[in-house]
Formats: structure tokens, C-alpha cells, sequence
């Protein structure tokens, strides 16, 4: 039964969404009228602005939010309720984060309101300030700090299955600092296994659409914006300049990923090769704790800032705090949440439920073929610029998309990337399950299957709960599949969100953002308070 379920779920939620999209795509290119020529090929790379940023953002946000990540996760080991801290972090989309850091961090925003009611240094919004309202800086530094909490929850997983305490001491036992035996003993190891989630960062940089059309530069903006900006427009000339700039996302995200794969070795050249110097008189640990503060802090000013401006009737420049607080706004605007509520809960919570069924059953085969390591194909729908692929699946069902069946495409969208972030977060807590668990009940007469559903299924509720409440983030985050398979007929939180702040209407944008950022906030929030003893505490 499961080697049945295990092909259905390859054939509908790997195969068939994977081929289909590129080979629908690869088809297309060759379409005489529509498809790529040399002529926009050479139109694109003319127009170079697009391809720098995308690359830009592609290497230096992955990189940053690497480094940084790794630079930080050394207090995972001596302060475990860090990782804690981690799930509401993850919890927040990107959308409304992106909404939430510029009601705080604008020229107009909450922190230079407060510095000025301290200081009185700013009687008038600053200019050059150097966070402006829209650039690449912005995006930059939205994916960074929402791609840190997810690096350092990979980090956390890999630090359970190395003997890292050990290493630390022998590494010190040579001479090394606790520093440099973390950076020349445990991160090697670390770069190796951060190899396929670093790959999903960067293809995520690459593709992103609602953050540059949110916070980014317009003039212009960044290749996989212009794509999704192309695909909307109807001449013939547009579909063409679409479908090669899809290609040319392609080809950039095929090396970048060659680059990724490689980056252990590159650290191992540059980091590794240099002789051992002493160590700078800084105070690491101390500085590490204070950016754990830092993100926790900034995160909790995000959500703030989102409530109290969903509240404000008037806040005008320099006031610390709303004229007033009132419920009008959601009053009068709640018509029009209604429907994006509630199509992305019903989404959600379906496409997560999936995902994670999906991701056990696959898991489950794996166990019975006793392989352990990442089945990379199962992610291979995060090595691939979503901008190309679902503009595939658009061209493929088209004919479909007019006949009612929109609000099923999305959902089947979402579960192909539910799939993916559900198995790659239970992974390692399915593959590490003591075989002598079930070895034991089934020596008490318990069947091969009772035993799965009487002893290790509750065992492993708690991981199973947070790769379901990270599915469901994740199809709560999704903004292309919806836009482009919804045909605007299936709103979203995500999508409404975009179109209202994106317009430069922050107000109302807020309303949307908040509601998308609570819904996953309260799915995270239930699953801390499964009270079940956590795997680890039965091993």
C-alpha cells in the first residue's frame, strides 16, 4: 500500500506538475509566433539592469542570510529554547513582514518616530535615509531576515545528528578557540549539508515576484518581476519577451545551483587553506546573542506596528503614537477580507494536510528501502524558478482556467509546494526513529501496521504538527501559482495584500498583511501546545 501511495503521490505532486511545466514551456518556446528568437534574446541582454539585479539578489541574500545564520547558531547549542524562538519567526510571510518592516523602518516609520520623540533629532522625515521606501536594498533585506530563521532551523536540525560537543572539545584540545573550532571544524560539515536548502534560498531569490512588486525598484525591476509583468500583457511581442526571459531564469538558476553545489569546496579553498591567526578581540558570543535579541525583537516590532496601524484612525509625522485607536477600518473594510480569508484558510489548510501526508508516505518508503539521505527529486520544485514553471502550468491548463476549476489548479499548486518544505522539515526526525520501537511491539503481537499507527505516529506528533503548520506558512506565502492559475478569480490574503500595499495604500495593506500573518501565527502556536512528549525525549 505504501509503495502504491508513494507512486501516486511522485506521478501527481513530483512527475507530472515538474515535467509538464518545462516540457510545456520547452514546446511553447518553439511556437513560430510566441516563442523565443534571437531577437529578444539580444533585447533582454541589452537591457542588462534586470539580469544584475536578480543576480545580485540571488547571490548576495542567500550568502548574507548563510553566514549570518551560521554565524548565530552556536547559541543553539548552549540555549535550546532558542529554537522556539524560530517558529513564530517562520510563521510571519514574507508579504506582510515586507509590510510590517516599512511602517517600521521607513523614513516615516516607527523607529525614526521613536528616535525622534528621544532625541528630536528628526522634526521631518530624514531624507536619504538609507532604507528607502522601494530598491533592491529593501527586498534584500526582507529575504534576508525571512530566509534566516529558515537557515538556522535547518542549522538546529543538522546539530542534532552531529556529534558537534565532541569535535568542540577535541578541536580546543588542539589549541583552537571555541570560535575557530566552530568555523574550521563544524561549519565545513555544516556548508556540505546546507547544500540542498541554500539551493531552495537562491532559487527562491532568484524567482520572488510579490516582494520586488511590493517593497522593490520599478525602473526597473527585477527579471522574474518584468516576466510575470510581460505574461500579463496580451501583444505578441510581450509573450515572446516572457517566455525567453522564463529561459533566461532558467539558464541563471542552473548556475547558480552548479556554483551552490560547489560551495563547501569553495570554503573549504578560501576559509580552510589560510593559516590559523589569532583570534579578534571581539566578544562573538555576546554579540551573537545580542542579534538573537535583535530579530526577536524586530520581529515583535513587525507584528506592533501591523496592529496598531490596522487600529489608527490618524497618525501623522512625528506623533509616537495614533491619534486614536479604533475598530473602523476593519469594519468598514471586512467585506472585502472575507473572501481572501477564507479562501486562504480552506487552501491552507488542505494543500498543508496534503503536503504533509504526502511527505510521510514518502518518508515511510524510504524507511522501508532504508535509505536515509535527501531524496533530492522530492524537492526538485524548489531548484526551479517558479516564474518558468508555473508559467508552464498556465500555458498547459488554460482552456481549463474558464471553466470554474480555478480555485482546484491553486490548490494543486500549493500542494506541490507543501510537499517539499513538509518533507524536508520531517525528515530528519522520521529517518532517525528507532527501529527497536516497533521491533518491540511487534514482539508484543502488535502488527506491522498497528505498530506504525499505535507507536511511532505519536511519537513523531510533534514534528509531524510543525512540518504541517510550516506547510501550511508556505501555501498561506504562495503568490504566482494563485495569481496566475486563480486567474484573479481566487483571492488571497497574499494576493490582495500585493495589490493594496503595492498601490502605496500601507494602511489597508496592513489589514491584509496582519490577517496573512495571523493565520500561520495561530497554526504555529497550537502546535507548541501539543503536549506529547517530543521524540527526542523517547529516544
Amino acid at each position: 500500500m505504501v509503495r502504491t501511495l508513494s507512486i501516486i503521490v511522485w506521478l501527481l505532486l513530483i512527475i507530472l506538475p515538474v515535467g509538464s511545466g518545462v516540457l510545456f514551456l520547452l514546446v511553447t518556446s518553439f511556437d513560430p509566433e510566441t516563442g523565443v528568437n534571437l531577437v529578444a534574446l539580444t533585447e533582454l541582454f541589452a537591457d542588462y539592469d534586470s539580469i544584475a539585479s536578480s543576480l545580485i539578489l540571488a547571490v548576495a541574500a542567500p550568502l548574507i542570510a548563510c553566514y549570518l545564520a551560521l554565524w548565530m547558531a552556536p547559541a543553539l547549542l548552549k540555549h535550546t529554547r532558542l529554537q522556539q524562538l524560530l517558529s513564530p519567526l517562520l510563521s510571519i510571510p514574507h508579504v506582510a513582514f515586507a509590510v510590517g518592516l516599512m511602517l517600521l523602518m521607513s523614513p516615516s516609520g516607527w523607529l525614526i518616530r521613536l528616535t525622534e520623540s528621544v532625541s528630536g533629532i528628526f522634526p521631518a522625515p530624514p531624507a536619504g535615509w538609507p532604507l528607502p521606501e522601494k530598491s533592491l536594498v529593501t527586498v534584500m533585506m526582507v529575504l534576508v531576515l525571512k530566509e534566516l530563521p529558515f537557515l538556522l532551523l535547518m542549522i538546529s536540525a543538522q546539530l542534532k545528528q552531529l556529534p558537534v560537543n565532541s569535535w568542540m572539545t577535541q578541536a580546543q584540545s588542539y589549541g583552537y578557540s571555541e570560535r575557530q573550532a566552530w568555523w574550521r571544524i563544524v561549519t565545513p560539515e555544516l556548508l556540505r549539508r546546507l547544500t540542498l536548502p541554500m539551493a531552495a534560498v537562491i532559487i527562491y531569490s532568484l524567482s520572488v515576484v510579490d516582494i520586488p512588486l511590493l517593497v522593490g525598484s520599478n525602473t526597473p525591476g527585477v527579471l522574474a518581476q518584468r516576466v510575470y509583468e510581460w505574461s500579463f500583457q496580451f501583444s505578441a511581442g510581450s509573450q515572446v519577451k516572457a517566455i525567453t526571459g522564463a529561459w533566461v531564469l532558467l539558464a541563471m538558476a542552473l548556475i547558480l545551483l552548479l556554483i551552490n553545489a560547489r560551495h563547501y569546496a569553495f570554503y573549504r579553498r578560501f576559509v580552510l587553506g589560510k593559516k590559523v591567526t589569532q583570534p579578534v578581540k571581539l566578544n562573538t558570543d555576546k554579540a551573537s546573542r545580542y542579534t538573537w535579541i535583535l530579530l526577536g525583537v524586530l520581529s515583535l516590532g513587525v507584528i506592533v506596528v501591523l496592529v496598531l496601524q490596522s487600529l489608527a484612525s490618524h497618525w501623522f509625522y512625528p506623533n509616537l503614537w495614533p491619534a486614536e485607536l479604533t475598530l473602523e477600518r476593519w469594519q468598514s473594510e471586512w467585506a472585502y477580507l472575507t473572501e481572501p480569508t477564507l479562501n486562504s484558510l480552506w487552501l491552507a489548510l488542505l494543500s498543508a494536510l496534503v503536503g504533509t501526508l504526502a511527505a510521510i508516505v514518502l518518508l515511510q518508503r524510504q524507511r522501508q528501502k532504508a535509505a536515509a539521505s535527501f531524496y533530492w527529486p522530492v524537492l526538485v520544485a524548489l531548484f526551479i524558478p517558479q516564474v518558468p514553471l508555473v508559467l508552464g502550468w498556465q500555458r498547459l491548463v488554460g482552456g481549463q482556467l474558464n471553466s470554474g476549476w480555478q480555485p482546484w489548479w491553486v490548490f494543486w499548486s500549493h500542494a506541490v509546494y507543501t510537499l517539499p518544505y513538509a518533507y524536508l522539515v520531517l525528515h530528519g526526525a522520521y529517518t532517525r526513529f528507532n527501529e527497536q520501537w516497533l521491533t518491540r511491539a511487534q514482539s508484543l503481537g502488535y502488527s506491522a501496521r498497528a505498530a506504525w499507527w499505535r507507536i511511532m505516529l505519536p511519537m513523531l506528533k510533534q514534528p509531524i504538527a510543525v512540518a504541517f503548520a510550516v506547510a501550511f506558512s508556505v501555501s498561506i506565502a504562495q503568490y504566482l501559482p494563485t495569481q496566475w492559475l486563480g486567474q484573479g478569480l481566487t483571492p488571497t490574503l497574499t494576493t490582495e495584500a500585493v495589490s493594496v500595499a503595492s498601490g502605496g495604500d500601507w494602511r489597508i495593506g496592513s489589514l491584509y498583511a496582519l490577517l496573512q500573518m495571523l493565520l500561520p501565527l495561530v497554526v504555529f502556536i497550537a502546535v507548541g501546545l501539543i503536549g506529547t512528549k517530543s521524540y527526542a525525549e523517547h529516544s
